[in-house]
């Protein structure tokens, strides 16, 4: 083959090898490269789990920031090309790198942990959002393991405790050094004092004693500060460096539950993609704005790789939905008119639902709905392009 071919093989996807020449070219280059990653004795943090990976990273970036190098893997990295192509910007220059493990093929992820290599194993939680590609969760966990098994014996783990699944990871550490996070007090690291103040984010206290308020609207980023918080500690960062980064740096990616305001009116945009985690999640967030809004408003499309029962997932998400504080659902995309469905089934006339065919016909609609004082969240799959949509309503709403 070609060495141009070969190599743009192995940049594409480094561990779906067709020919024996391809996978020769290819675990030549893993091992160079896991050479080169052996040259470099600093702290490299390996993110994984079913969601929450780039906020988790971000807020790790923002408590190292600019006090230290750091080494970073793109956002939202699902490739193992794009760890390695990390890998070979690593110099003496950085102090620590920042690996999202954002891959859902099984092999993939086994040889990226095993050329990464690192010292240190995040995982946030295990769920459903790549059911697609793994079967279900317990296969998704058989593949994080691999992370958790190629520590070295002076690593640590890092779990959470409130997710079975993450936890019980702890089993196949080689390392004894496991540290555990969450919102249960048998954890290292634990939030309570739990405040949601809707517009203003979320306040809590990590361990009952150390206090932080943050830019956040849901407990999902509770999870994610407290991971990064354990991190940091691990690196023996003080508090006080922790919290001016998380409060003062921090900020959520774009499209993956930000808050827009503009005037009386929020605006909650999870428009990055749907999967069944995020969907809760993103509901779970609009409703701590219940407090602070007259109306609830659900922009919601369809849900991405919802797993062999397409009609099922849609439904029982309506299910779930109906049972929420929201007063007003908005659906578009074929799917998506199944979560309306399962709604009416168990609220049938308390909420409002309407489904649109059409990107200008969901904004009418909107626009019909929306009062002063309202919360609006919008969340669906990548591929309907809902931040359109959400542009279109700040253009009209000035």
């Amino acid at each position: 083959m070609d060495s141009k071919k070969a190599e743009q093989r192995y940049l594409d996807e480094i561990s779906l090898l067709t020919s024996k020449e391809v996978e020769d070219y290819i675990l030549l280059n893993l091992k160079r490269i896991r050479e080169r990653r052996r040259k470099f004795d600093i702290p490299v943090i390996g993110i994984a789990g079913s969601e929450g990976k780039t906020t988790t990273k971000r807020m790790l970036s923002a408590i190292l920031r600019p006090a230290h190098q750091v080494l970073e893997t793109p956002p939202n990295c699902s490739t193992a090309s794009g760890v390695t192509a990390t890998l070979l910007e690593m110099n003496q220059t950085h102090q620590y790198a920042l690996l999202e493990l954002g891959i859902v093929k099984s092999k993939q992820f086994e040889l990226a942990v095993q050329v990464a290599e690192p010292t240190i194993a995040a995982i946030t939680n295990i769920g459903e959002a790549h059911l697609a590609n793994l079967g279900d969760k317990y296969h998704i966990a058989d593949a994080k393991v691999e992370l958790i098994k190629r520590l070295p014996p002076d690593g640590y783990a890092v779990l959470n405790i409130d997710d079975d699944l993450v936890s019980e990871l702890a089993a196949h550490s080689t390392s004894r050094r496991v540290i555990k996070f969450g919102l249960n007090k048998n954890a290292q690291f634990f939030a309570n004092k739990i405040e949601y103040l809707g517009p203003e984010g979320i306040r809590f206290h990590v361990n009952g004693f150390y206090p932080f308020h943050m830019p956040i609207y849901g407990s999902a980023s509770i999870y994610n500060a407290l991971l990064a918080i354990s991190v940091a500690r691990l690196l023996e960062i003080e508090f006080e460096e922790i919290q001016e980064g998380l409060e003062q740096r921090f900020s959520l990616l774009d499209h993956t539950g930000n808050l827009t305001r503009r005037d009386n009116i929020n605006i909650l945009d999870y428009t990055y993609d749907a999967s069944i985690n995020s969907v809760t999640k993103a509901c779970e967030s609009l409703a701590q704005f219940k407090p602070f809004s007259e109306k609830l408003i659900l922009v919601i499309g369809d849900i991405r790789n919802p797993g062999p029962d397409v009609a099922g997932t849609h439904l029982k998400m309506g299910y779930y939905i109906a049972a929420q504080p929201i007063d007003v659902v908005l659906t578009i995309g074929e799917d998506a008119r199944l979560i309306g469905e399962g709604i009416r089934r168990l609220n049938h006339t308390k909420k409002i639902v309407e489904c649109s065919g059409d990107a200008p016909t969901l904004l009418e609609r909107l626009a019909a709905h929306l009062t002063p004082n309202s919360t609006v969240l919008f969340i669906g799959s990548k591929e309907l392009h809902l931040e359109d949509t959400l542009q279109a309503l700040l253009k009209m709403i000035g």
